[in-house]
């Protein structure tokens, strides 16, 4: 070997071994960096933080962090069981949203990239619950009409079937009924539907939710009503989606 190929080896080998040790350290920062960060989330400020990024279900105005309804205390205790498992941030985010839905996600691009990762699991096959309508405001009526019923459609606008899992109001003066097809449910209530109760939407149908309201409950005053419906299903992107009814209520 020459003395300029012996050099040029040594040279070249030098430069590897720098780059070598550069790449470990800068690896070992990353590592480092991520275990940090991760057990940052554990203080007080760092779950504090975090909670702030998601809000509740149904106080849909206010994150987790200002707010003390059951939902809110159940979704800060997930977070706190996934922080415990040495979860990451995005991976919070994640489950979180698969648990309960996308929506308690307060940052919408955050909200884009979980939703975006939720599809890419399905691989292309998935149910997509549609309400017609979401709100429904029956006006001015009278305590002597007794009871009154409403149609909300129900529609699967994915690809794959959609299974109803659950049926649940607000309040014990509503009860809810799913048709599809020739099958109708029983009336469920405030307790919602039994364990292991379920209906399927096929791709493309729809069934009709029958809502009866007894305005001689006696939950119900003279005044401003307002009661929610909630769905469970299996579609990823809205697993629990919820329809409201409102109207003043005279003698």
């Amino acid at each position: 070997m020459s003395v300029n190929n012996k050099i040029l080896f040594v040279v070249s080998f030098m430069i590897l071994f720098l780059f070598g040790q550069t790449a470990s350290a800068q690896q070992a920062n990353a590592i480092t960096a991520e275990k940090g960060s991760v057990s940052g989330l554990s203080s007080e400020k760092g779950k504090s933080e975090l909670y702030s990024k998601f809000r509740d279900r149904r106080c849909t105005s206010m994150t987790i962090d200002k707010c003390d309804c059951p939902d809110a205390r159940e979704m800060r205790a997930y977070i706190d069981a996934l922080i415990e498992m040495g979860a990451d941030k995005d991976e919070i985010f994640f489950k979180v949203a698969k648990k309960f839905t996308p929506n308690t996600i307060v940052d919408e691009k955050m909200k884009a990239r979980v939703e975006a990762r939720l599809i890419k699991e399905t691989k292309g096959k998935r149910p997509q619950i549609i309400l017609e309508p979401i709100s429904l405001n029956f006006g001015e009526v009278s305590k002597k009409e007794g009871q009154i019923e409403k149609i909300f459609k129900l529609y699967n606008k994915g690809n794959d079937r959609l299974i109803i899992t659950n049926i649940k109001v607000s309040c014990s003066c509503v009860t809810v009924s799913l048709v599809t097809g020739e099958n109708k449910s029983p009336y469920f209530g405030i307790q919602g539907a039994p364990s292991g109760w379920q209906a399927v939407i096929e791709p493309g149908k729809s069934g009709e939710l029958q809502v009866i309201v007894d305005l001689n409950h006696p939950s119900i005053a003279v005044g401003k009503l307002i009661r929610d419906i909630t769905i469970n299903s299996n579609d990823i992107i809205n697993p629990e989606v919820s329809l409201r009814i409102e109207g003043e209520v005279t003698n």
